[in-house]
């Protein structure tokens, strides 16, 4: 690939700090979600009450498989969507049920350990109701197309779209690790293409279908449009001082191999309209608030707690010298 790794919503980067620190603050809380749902056997009402298995008195419905399956990831799912891995889930299930009984039986739950877990647990869940509560009540009152109006209005800096070219190209193939004849052949072959496609023997498309090492080739080298820093320096420079219809008239050396150019469009900078934009802004802006609501509440309840933080001891210098 040529593209360097780069943000294509940048509007968004201002919410990211906010919502960054909000994600930290419900790992725990997810991680939980997830194992209570992957644990839990309570069916729900409208669901198949088909007795697969009995444990004494107790049963297990196909319900409680379905509630099961949904605390797991898609590719989970899938695997226990065969009647193998029906089969398979419903033993698993049985032997929670025996297991967690013989826990019982044993008074287990009357332990050290299970008190401490239990605690635990209990401190997680109060832990994702209070702060969903506070999600729910600073999410109720939506963001209105004024709302986002004033901050498109007020931050147009951020839906810039910059200028960009639209280029077509052909790769030969030449890594560093070839040997210097071969290299020099792929850098030939360029070269005798650029001549073929200039004195009109072949088009470019047709050059490129039939001799690029790139994933391009099946439409005749088309990149789409680029901007500046999303391709490497040596194929952007050569693109970019291309005008419209213009192909390079050498081949040009990157890490790649070698490369023929040619400028098919080009678009000046602009800014996103606010239309198409708008329900982006919205939802960030509810999402902003939320963060906001989850910090000030943490502020205040650690003023209300009293919580008094003991700042770890710095390290000695490593280069103090210990007879001073």
């Amino acid at each position: 690939m040529l593209h360097k790794h780069f943000v294509r919503l940048a509007h968004r980067k201002r919410f990211q700090g906010g919502i960054f620190q909000m994600k930290k603050l419900f790992a725990a809380a997810a991680a939980l979600s997830v194992l209570l749902a992957g644990s839990a056997l309570a069916a729900d009402q409208n669901a198949d009450k088909k007795v697969l298995a009995t444990v004494g008195g107790e049963t297990i419905t196909q319900a409680d498989l379905d509630q099961a399956m949904s605390g797991f990831d898609p590719q989970q799912r899938a695997a226990y969507a065969s009647p193998q891995g029906q089969a398979q889930l419903l033993d698993n299930l049985i032997d929670f049920k025996v297991f967690s009984r013989s826990g019982r039986e044993q008074k287990l739950q009357n332990t050290p350990k299970y008190k401490e877990a239990m605690a635990n647990l209990e401190q997680r869940l109060l832990f994702t109701l209070a702060t969903e509560k506070i999600l729910d009540e600073a999410g109720k009152t939506p963001a209105t197309d004024k709302d986002a109006q004033k901050y498109y209005d007020e931050h147009k800096e951020i839906f810039q779209v910059p200028a960009a070219i639209r280029a077509s190209h052909i790769l030969i193939r030449a890594d560093r690790n070839m040997p210097a004849k071969d290299q020099k052949a792929a850098q030939e072959k360029a070269a005798d293409l650029i001549r073929d496609i200039k004195a009109g023997k072949i088009t470019f498309e047709d050059a490129a279908k039939n001799n690029s090492a790139d994933g391009t080739r099946s439409r005749g080298g088309d990149l789409g449009y680029f901007s500046k820093g999303q391709m490497v320096p040596e194929f952007e420079k050569a693109a970019f001082a291309l005008k419209k219809g213009e192909m390079t008239a050498k081949p040009v050396k990157t890490d790649f191999g070698y490369h023929i150019i040619k400028a098919t469009d080009s678009r000046d900078a602009s800014i996103r309209p606010f239309a198409e934009v708008k329900e982006d802004i919205k939802a960030d802006l509810v999402r902003q608030k939320q963060v906001k609501a989850i910090q000030d509440e943490r502020d205040a309840l650690r003023a209300r707690y009293g919580v008094k933080i003991a700042a770890p001891e710095a390290p000695a210098s490593a280069d103090k010298n210990p007879a001073k």
